[in-house]
């Protein structure tokens, strides 16, 4: 391998490797929180409900968010390999 595809594995590991831990252990406290005793109405009325158009937009949000993520890391592994 050659020294930029390295240094790239390296800035992505020292990257990942305390994110994701981080984001599951704060995914799973929200989602334990979300679920305590919530009436329909109460979800409906705070936005959270599926029912609401605010689901939508977040999920839609989500999937351009990792969308533009796996394009910026395939842009930067083409350019540290070809550099």
């Amino acid at each position: 391998m050659s020294n930029s595809l390295k240094e790239l594995l390296l800035v992505a590991f020292i990257v990942l490797v305390p994110t994701v831990p981080i984001t599951i252990v704060a995914w799973n406290f929200l989602a334990r929180h979300r679920r305590r005793g919530v009436s329909a109405e109460h979800e409906l009325e705070a936005g959270r409900s599926p029912a609401t158009p605010f689901a939508m937009i977040s999920i839609v949000g989500s999937v351009i968010a990792v969308a533009a993520m796996a394009v910026l890391l395939l842009v930067i592994a083409v350019r540290a390999v070809a550099a």
